[in-house]
């Protein structure tokens, strides 16, 4: 039998005439739940409830004045959400058929077990709980750094330089791999920083057409070109006072370069056809999964970019090598993905932990998080190892799958990797090239011929 520790935030409202039996049964209630009020009667009962409103009433039935029944359906015509027990020592048939008819929760014989009783309490409690829960999650303050970003060592040394640069208008660079965190950094230094309260505008320079690159970050005036029927703010604009993100700034082309280099350099810019300056304060986040001190060695990215983007840089590590950082990510991800559900964010079990702890993730968080969400929708009160493995064998191939028993062909490895790597990278074409290490001709005719 599994009985509660601790005290449970539920009130609870006994009704029973017998005095050395009422106050009995109080003192142990009140050993598991926050509030416990008494009553010697049904009329009493009634009139406790309307003033303290219970979440949970227990009431014997043989009472005088008014008996359990009547007063059970007097509360359920004023509540009749509430969870109500009735207990009795008397067993007749006509009680028990009045009482279902009534809609009680539980029914406990007398001499009361007050083991079983604490227990039906917290069974019928459990909507009430969780709505506690969910009540409460909605309305807690901000989370710490930790919990956003997770606790392992490499965290613990870049938290606080976040933070230190959230204080400065520094451009800061933000390298690592697909889907490890850079656009969430990058939000949350502009949340931590004086800019806070004006825009965050976030670009994914990588996944925009590079014909519509210049107008998207900088704007046109009308007729600057064909279809240009009326004049359109840039994003450069729209970032004004506030922080402009720009992702994957590699993608960037050298006209693109150029012009990011002189708006950020002298604040500035001219839109697409126009010969008025458009002045504006911003500060410029960028991000990239390659090396880009090294892509500009190799001429593939200005240098003179590089070095007007990089006040600071910011490299975080994969989650494959962040240990404890999955149990810390994988809860707040839960957490947020249940408030979105309209549901008490469930607790994840050790086993669940360990299956997720010894999962590669080639997605990074952006994969846990995808994982997350589905596993939310399996959980109840707790999410188990079964809730986890059902997730996760959508996404990786098992042992079995691949050993002496079945061999897979090459066709279907590739589009097992293909498969994945649009997964990893919320099926993004062009980072999910990158992931696999081909270019990005090559893996749209992988795509074609795989027929993805």
């Amino acid at each position: 039998m599994n009985i509660i520790t601790g005290q449970l935030p539920i009130k609870v409202l006994y009704t029973e005439d017998e005095p050395d039996l009422r106050e009995r049964i109080r003192i142990v209630l009140e050993m598991y739940f926050k509030q416990v009020i008494v009553a010697a009667n049904g009329k009493e009962g009634l009139e406790l409830f309307t003033h303290h409103h219970p979440d949970i009433v227990v009431s014997d039935i043989k009472m005088p004045v008014m008996d359990g029944l009547e007063f059970t359906k007097q509360i359920r015509a004023i509540a009749p959400d509430t969870p109500i027990l009735l207990t009795t020592a008397f067993t007749e048939v006509e009680y028990l058929l009045k009482a279902i008819e009534l809609g009680v929760s539980a029914y406990i014989r007398k001499p009361i077990d007050c083991h079983l009783l604490v227990e039906k309490i917290s069974r019928a409690a459990t909507p009430i709980l969780q709505k506690i829960a969910l009540e409460e999650a909605k309305t807690r303050g901000e989370k710490p750094l930790e919990l956003l970003l997770g606790d392992s060592q490499a965290m613990r040394d870049i938290i606080p330089l976040a933070q230190r640069i959230a204080e400065t208008d520094y451009s800061v660079l933000i390298l690592g791999e697909t889907g490890v965190g850079k656009s969430h950094l990058a939000a949350l230094i502009h949340g931590l920083s004086h800019r806070r309260h004006n825009p965050f505008i976030t670009v994914i320079v990588g996944s925009m057409p590079e014909s519509l690159v210049e107008s998207q970050l900088f704007g046109h005036i009308k007729g600057a070109f064909t279809g240009a029927v009326s004049a359109k703010n840039g994003l450069f604009e729209e970032a004004d006072g506030g922080t402009l993100f720009l992702d994957d700034i590699d993608c960037a082309s050298p006209v693109i370069q150029a012009k990011i280099l002189h708006a950020v350099e002298q604040k500035n810019f001219y839109p697409i056809g126009g010969t008025k300056r458009v002045e504006v304060d911003i500060r410029v986040i960028t991000a990239s999964n390659r090396d880009l001190l090294q892509e500009a060695h190799k001429g593939n990215f200005r240098e003179d970019l590089y070095y007007r983007l990089c006040d600071m840089v910011i490299t975080l590590p994969p989650l494959r090598e962040r240990g404890g950082d999955i149990a810390v990510l994988a809860r707040t991800f839960l957490h947020e993905v249940s408030l979105e559900l309209d549901k008490a964010p469930p607790r994840i079990t050790s086993d669940a932990l360990l299956m997720l702890n010894r999962y590669p993730w080639p997605g990074n968080l952006r994969e846990l998080k995808s994982v997350m969400k589905r596993a939310a929708l399996f959980a109840k009160e707790t999410l188990t190892s079964d809730d986890v493995s059902k997730v996760l064998s959508g996404v990786q191939t098992t042992t079995s799958e691949i050993g002496p028993t079945r061999l897979q062909t090459l066709k279907e490895l590739k589009c097992h990797a293909i498969e994945q790597a649009l997964l990893a990278t919320d099926g993004k074409k062009m980072e999910a090239a990158r992931l696999l290490d081909v270019n990005y001709s090559s893996f749209k005719r992988m795509l074609e011929k795989y027929g993805r």
